[in-house]
């Protein structure tokens, strides 16, 4: 009982010795403007103990002598005060500025994003993976300024368009008005990728997750560096580095769903029946006019036409029954699909001793929604550094990459859009119909391209990037770095064309079978090295000296065979072709020497002058005239930290930069385009036919360097403890000696030569804005808006010509974009009160009334005129991130606006088109006597490939996403470092007035298109 109160007495004295020591204390945390915060937390450091201020910013806590606050909240560097007795502890919080001491890639080398004084982005892996993309282009669409990003095709596992700072080639691919290519090779514009020092090609093969940083240069200045190599902009890629301490293991896992998002409306039964009828009716009517005896029939007689439908709806197939019974088959549903898409990721990282180690396997898999549309891709990604001394370091990168991807039929999308709704597919017996319409037997059943693998399209990739490297600091100011980057690329391209495809048509003579073999094998070996040391107080000299050497190989083969007995043996044994139609190979090297300088001084951390110079040796490029020196010259100024504006507590930061730089470009001009070259031929000498040689080109021994000059003014600000950042580029980039090809005369017995002809401009202006809206210890609502405007065009053509027709609709004209179009303007459709008047341009009311442009009375090539452009007028993305606790939710949105051009869906389904009532068409409105005001020209004419441009604006909603983060208190009894819980829906909105499948991918050829897809993708993302 003794020993219970002594217990007692001594617990009551130390609970009021601390209750005595303890003192109420009080205060007001404010920013840098005074202004009161409410929401911070405060924390008693090493315990659990804390409050958080009110809406006036104050705050109450009971503390001892030597107890350390702990002040911390988004957006602000936390702070720290020891009581020491004090009446009041009154804080004032500086706004976190870490972001400006990001570390940003510029080639070559590395600066803090403070110190950039060239037009340069950076994006970190969040916000790569962030929306679940399954390819680095889609992950930067809408993202960046002035950086163009568009989908070439929506079957799983195509190819990106990424263009920066518009077109610098004198060439139009719509010219054909066959539509787009999708084939990224095909885009003269497209930039540098260097991915961990490699120069690439193909970055889908790439896995977002496996991707540490994307620093994205857009001028001169920035791309200097790469010389040749960057005159289009440069995006560099790094993976992933292992960093020392414990290993963590991480793995990423997404599952979803695939459907078909924004679905063209088609004419259903009923439509389709109507759509007939007008046909027929509007296609009598039309012959009542007898322009010379004045006879314009009218409405009425329009209205009192008899309609034989016995021309259109056959009775051999059971079309007229349909029709009798409203007995439809909906042929573009009942091809659809819901599809599968997934993707597992596991990683390791960590590392001691000098050593750092990363490692991670990936595999992906997405389905298509129609037929046999499948990509498969397995990466595995590694990294090893090991400091060796204090003075040398070893390293090796590899990424490995092997994808598979089967498109299916090219004929599957279309077919099933084009048959009437009004023919079966099988007959009264159930077996399939070879030509469900009687009225066309260009078109199969589509069933056996849908799913009997009777057309197959496979292409698999191996792709090996390497980067083995030695660094070597003899001293704190001195780095020398020597890097051998290999990479290898394999692919095999296998299609078969069965003997139930459109292609066969049933004819075994017809069946063909393709297999095409490609080796790619190229390096790159840089000597880099860096000086960074103070040359007097407050004076920094950075300069960076390299040497590079690139070589590239490709050798590829190709066979073509036709006539099979059978489909078992796909693409595999074309020998069993009977006939042999195709067989060559090939080989193309080419090599770039260069050696470039680059030189950073700072003065006072606020005046940052850069200059750069490469020299670049192509050999592509005609003997004399190889090299060529490509200089830049940078300028920034930190105002901000200029004495006269110390005292501005709303600015947080404002830097001006300046810039100017010259790059080349050979991409242009293919190897050994400068020589002249034979091909094979045959001719006959006396009585005999022997084989022999002509001379295929014309040399061109003046081919030199295409070279771009751009300016470029940037300006950063940011104000209200960085609550709101704008970042401004005004660019112009004037492109001198395009290499182009150059019409000849036909006496010469060649087509074109290749020289340095033209000459093109590209200005524009880029802003991007970062708010942070609404802020508290709970919640936050950011935002980040992008927009970019370029204008494109050409400044100068080879000697006195100021314009060059080409193609069908393609003119290369001073004054206009490189990709203009050129044809008949359209100004609306002939009505009925001027019926005589469209008799003069032998037109009838209906039709697409152009406007003569020399009013000559006559419409022929002298009326073409350019009437818009493929590229966009301007583009933009925002993005909204609201965050409350745990929880997030992020909705991004991009649009291309004023992209202008020839939509081969409408040249296939527009209801003028040219085969009117015999397949099905879109839903669009069409003039007829009775509809006048219809925006489009009546259905019964047929038109020619003139009447189908159109606008492809669009808005499309890219990703609606939401996140949970698990609380440490969850992940500490999981023994988890983190835990992340995701749902995502991407592409669920498209705003466009395009009644295409997608306005994105509209001018492209309808032949192997497919639907834009939406997925719902739920994910995991845990780590050890």
């Amino acid at each position: 009982m003794e020993k219970l109160k002594m217990l007692l007495v001594v617990l009551l004295v130390g609970f009021t010795t601390s209750t005595w020591a303890q003192s109420k204390v009080g205060g007001i945390v404010t920013d840098s403007q005074k202004m009161p915060v409410p929401g911070v937390s405060i924390v008693i450091k090493g315990t659990s103990t804390g409050v958080v201020t009110d809406f006036d910013g104050r705050y109450q806590i009971s503390l001892e002598k030597g107890d350390e606050l702990e002040f911390t909240y988004l957006g602000f560097k936390k702070h720290s005060v020891v009581y020491n007795g004090q009446v009041n502890l009154n804080v004032s919080l500086i706004e976190d500025t870490s972001e400006l001491d990001e570390v940003v890639l510029i080639g070559y080398g590395s600066v803090k994003k403070s110190d950039l004084t060239g037009a340069v982005v950076s994006l970190d892996n969040k916000t790569i993976t962030e929306q679940k993309k399954t390819n680095i282009g889609q992950a930067l669409q809408g993202r960046v300024a002035g950086v163009d990003v568009r989908v070439n095709n929506n079957k799983p596992g195509a190819p990106i368009s990424i263009d920066i700072r518009g077109n610098t080639k004198i060439q139009n691919t719509d010219a054909t008005r066959d539509g787009l290519s999708d084939n990224i090779e095909d885009d003269l514009s497209k930039p540098l990728y260097v991915v961990d020092g490699v120069f690439f090609d193909d970055i889908n093969i790439l896995n977002p997750s496996d991707i540490q940083q994307i620093d994205i240069l857009k001028d001169a200045s920035a791309t200097a560096i790469y010389g040749s190599r960057g005159a289009n902009g440069v995006v560099l890629i790094t993976t992933k580095n292992g960093i020392e301490g414990k290993t963590v293991f991480t793995y990423e896992a997404t599952v979803g769903i695939n459907s078909v998002a924004n679905k063209p409306k088609m004419f259903n039964g009923d439509e389709y029946v109507a759509f007939v009828e007008d046909v027929i009716r509007s296609r009598n009517w039309q012959g009542l006019f007898d322009f010379g005896a004045g006879v314009y029939p009218t409405v009425d007689d329009y209205n009192n036409l008899a309609v034989d439908f016995s021309g259109e709806f056959r009775t051999s197939n059971e079309e007229a029954d349909n029709v009798a019974n409203r007995r439809y088959t909906d042929w573009q549903n009942d091809y659809l699909k819901t599809s599968l898409q997934t993707s597992h990721s596991v990683g390791m990282s960590g590392g001691s001793n000098g050593l750092t180690y990363n490692g991670s396997i990936g595999y992906l898999r997405d389905e298509g929604v129609m037929g046999d549309q499948v990509f498969e891709r397995y990466n595995l990604s590694t990294s090893i550094s090991k400091k060796v001394t204090e003075k040398f370091t070893l390293g090796l990168k590899a990424y490995l990459s092997l994808s598979e991807r089967e498109t299916g039929s090219n004929e599957l999308f279309r077919s099933t859009l084009r048959l009437a709704p009004t023919v079966n597919p099988r007959d009264p017996q159930g077996n399939l119909i070879m030509f469900p319409d009687d009225q066309d037997g260009r078109f199969t059943n589509p069933y056996y391209e849908a799913y009997d693998n009777a057309w197959l399209n496979n292409r698999r990739t191996l792709d090996v990037i390497s980067n083995v490297f030695l660094n070597y600091k003899p001293t704190s100011w001195l780095n020398f770095k020597t890097q051998f980057a290999p990479n290898l690329r394999a692919t095999r391209h296998g299609q078969q064309f069965g003997l139930l495809t459109k292609s066969a048509r049933n004819e075994a003579s017809r069946t063909r079978a393709y297999y095409d073999a490609y080796f790619d094998s190229s390096y790159t070996w840089d000597n880099i090295i860096d000086v960074d040391f103070d040359v007097a107080e407050g004076h920094n000299l950075k300069t960076t000296l390299v040497s590079s050497l690139y070589y590239r190989q490709d050798e590829n083969s190709k066979i073509e065979t036709r006539n099979f007995d059978t489909d078992a043996y796909k693409f595999y044994n074309t020998g069993a072709g009977l006939d042999v139609m195709a067989y060559n190979t090939n080989y193309v090297k080419e090599t770039l020497a260069s050696f470039a300088a680059r030189l950073n001084y700072s003065i006072r951390d606020k005046y940052l002058f850069t200059f750069t110079g490469r020299y670049d040796g192509s050999s592509k490029l005609a003997v004399g005239h190889e090299w060529a020196f490509f200089p830049s010259a940078a300028f920034a100024w930190k105002a901000s930290q200029e004495d006269f504006l110390q005292n501005v507590d709303w600015l947080s930061n404002l830097k001006f930069r300046l810039s100017y730089g010259e790059s080349g470009n050979d991409d242009s001009a293919s190897p050994y385009q400068s020589l002249a070259f034979l091909n094979g031929s045959d001719y006959p000498f006396g009585s005999d036919h022997v084989n022999g040689v002509q001379v295929a080109g014309l040399a061109n021994y003046d081919l030199t360097w295409e070279r771009s000059k751009e300016f470029n003014f940037g300006l950063d600000v940011a104000v209200f403890q960085n609550r709101i950042r704008l970042g401004l580029e005004v660019y112009n980039k004037k492109t001198v000696d395009a290499i182009l090809g150059k019409a000849l005369s036909s006496i010469t017995g060649y087509g074109t030569a290749i020289g340095n002809y033209g000459s093109v401009r590209n200005k524009g202006v880029e802003l991007t804005l970062n708010t942070v809206n609404v802020q508290t210890q709970d919640f936050k609502w950011s935002t980040s808006i992008n927009f970019a405007r370029n204008k494109n065009e050409i400044l100068e053509l080879d000697g006195t010509l100021d314009k060059i027709p080409y193609g069908n609709h393609g003119v290369l004209q001073v004054g206009q974009p490189v990709d203009a179009i050129y044809s008949y303007e359209m100004i609306g459709i002939w009505q009925l009160d001027e019926a005589a008047e469209a008799h003069q341009y032998n037109s009838f009311p209906g039709k697409w009334k152009y406007k003569d442009q020399n009013n000559d009375g006559v419409l022929n090539q002298d009326d073409n005129t350019v009437i818009g452009s493929v590229s966009p007028d301007w583009i933009g993305g925002m993005t909204n991130t609201f965050t409350y606790k745990n929880l997030d939710l992020s909705i991004q949105m991009h649009t291309r606006q004023g992209v202008y051009g020839h939509s081969e869906f409408y040249n296939n389904f527009a209801p003028w088109q040219n085969d009117r009532a015999k397949f099905n068409k879109v839903k669009l409105d069409y003039w007829t006597p009775n509809n006048q005001n219809a925006k489009n020209p009546a259905a019964h004419y047929g038109s020619t490939g003139d009447d189908y441009y159109t606008d492809f604006d669009f808005v499309k909603i890219g990703n609606i996403g939401l996140g949970y983060n698990f609380s440490k208190d969850v992940l500490d009894k999981l023994k988890m470092s983190s835990l992340r819980l995701t749902v995502d829906v991407q592409n669920p909105f498209t705003f466009t007035d395009y009644a295409g499948p997608d306005p994105e991918t509209g001018m492209n050829n309808t032949y192997n298109a497919s639907y834009m897809t939406k997925t719902v993708l739920f994910g995991l993302k845990l780590a050890y």
